[in-house]
């Protein structure tokens, strides 16, 4: 039998993990990642890693976003995202609505009912025997509203990506469709009406003290 031509990987466990040490929240990842390793050398550091990063940067995005672009508007990031998807979408089912938007159905139905009350959204009822059957449209306002603020929302992530060269960010998005799809394989039911992105915002109570 030849030699190899490289020696063996190390395990998972084993390998260097490179973390910036200016990136926010690096510190905390680098004491989580000597931590578990030892603790229990068993447990795959890299994941953990992995995860925390992802975890910072969806809540980053999120306070961010709203801090920066959607909180002087009236309304919240899930408020934000209910009247994305209507844009998109409409006329949509209220129902459908949590899943297309990532959150809870409490928080859409929570949402939806301050964005009517603000006059950005209409809902009619599409069935005399079915209460839950309810179609959402955009008012005038509510569409106006949304083509003024994607265009801030936007340039706001590109200012984010810019990080990246336009190479690095398709393949960065080519690997996280790789993971969503994983995680769905897996079972994780992200189609399934109610993500974990909804659990967390009923959590927080992000859709109930601001219009939409």
């Amino acid at each position: 039998m030849g030699k190899r031509s490289r020696a063996a990987e190390a395990p998972t466990s084993e390998r260097t993990i490179e973390l910036d040490p200016l990136a926010p929240g690096a510190e905390f990842r680098s004491r989580a990642v000597r931590t578990t390793r030892e603790r229990r050398p068993d447990i795959d550091p890299r994941a953990i890693a992995l995860s925390l990063a992802l975890s910072r940067i969806a809540a980053a995005h999120q306070l961010e976003s709203e801090r920066l672009v959607h909180r002087a508007r009236g309304w919240s990031f899930s408020g934000f995202r209910v009247l994305f998807m209507i844009w998109l979408t409409e006329p949509v089912e209220a129902r459908g609505l949590a899943r297309f938007a990532g959150v809870s159905r409490q928080t859409t139905s929570t949402v939806l009912a301050t964005l009517e009350s603000a006059g950005l959204v209409s809902r009619r009822q599409t069935s005399t025997t079915d209460r839950r059957l309810v179609s959402v449209r955009l008012t005038a306002a509510g569409r106006a509203a949304v083509d003024e603020v994607i265009g801030a929302q936007n340039l706001l992530e590109q200012q984010w990506f810019s990080a990246l060269t336009v190479s690095e960010q398709d393949q960065l998005l080519g690997m996280l469709e790789r993971v969503l799809g994983r995680m769905h394989q897996l079972g994780e039911g992200l189609d399934g009406g109610g993500s974990a992105e909804g659990s967390e915002a009923d959590e927080s109570g992000e859709g109930e003290t601001h219009a939409s």
